[in-house]
């Protein structure tokens, strides 16, 4: 999968509890509104999860020793204060608060994705997901970690490379 297609998804799964929070607050007064914003959220979180847990596990890993590491799984709480805004900024009475909506959406998910602010979604924590910046033995560039349980530097992992510099652990369990 292109790493911007990966990051693309990443951004609209990070938002999909959020289009639900819309479609159950608005589809009573913006029935339409309220079903798109749900059309558009909720399968970018069924397909995160199918890449995540189907598609990448199958890829072949390579084998590398994690040289340093630091949790990043607290960055998400950072991300959240971005679910306020629309709730402060915009009340909804009619297309125009809707179309305003979407165009934040827009610039947001244009930064998320230049910015490769991928590791930030508190929807892979949900799912039970860890997130490192870690440096692997054969490079000295940091690297993004998605992992299903505590990782600890030294450790060899066997690792999915699904783009950019995002690592996803191979055949971890949740601990």
């Amino acid at each position: 999968m292109p790493s911007v297609l990966l990051r693309y998804l990443l951004f609209v799964s990070s938002y999909s509890p959020l289009a639900l929070i819309f479609f159950f607050l608005f589809i009573e007064q913006q029935p339409i509104w309220a079903g798109i914003v749900l059309a558009i959220g909720l399968p970018g979180f069924i397909i995160m999860l199918v890449f995540f847990l189907q598609l990448a596990p199958r890829l072949a890993p390579i084998q590398e020793k994690v040289t340093s590491l630091q949790g990043r799984d607290g960055e998400a709480m950072g991300y959240i204060a971005s679910y306020l805004i629309p709730f402060v900024a915009i009340p909804f009475g009619g297309w125009q608060q809707g179309v305003a909506l979407l165009i934040f959406i827009g610039v947001l998910s244009i930064v998320y994705v230049n910015s490769n602010m991928i590791h930030i979604n508190p929807m892979l924590n949900l799912v039970g997901y860890h997130l490192y910046e870690i440096t692997i033995e054969h490079s000295e560039s940091p690297h993004v970690l998605i992992t299903r349980r505590r990782v600890v530097r030294g450790e060899t992992l066997r690792l999915i490379d699904v783009g950019s510099g995002i690592f996803l652990e191979k055949g971890s369990k949740v601990k």
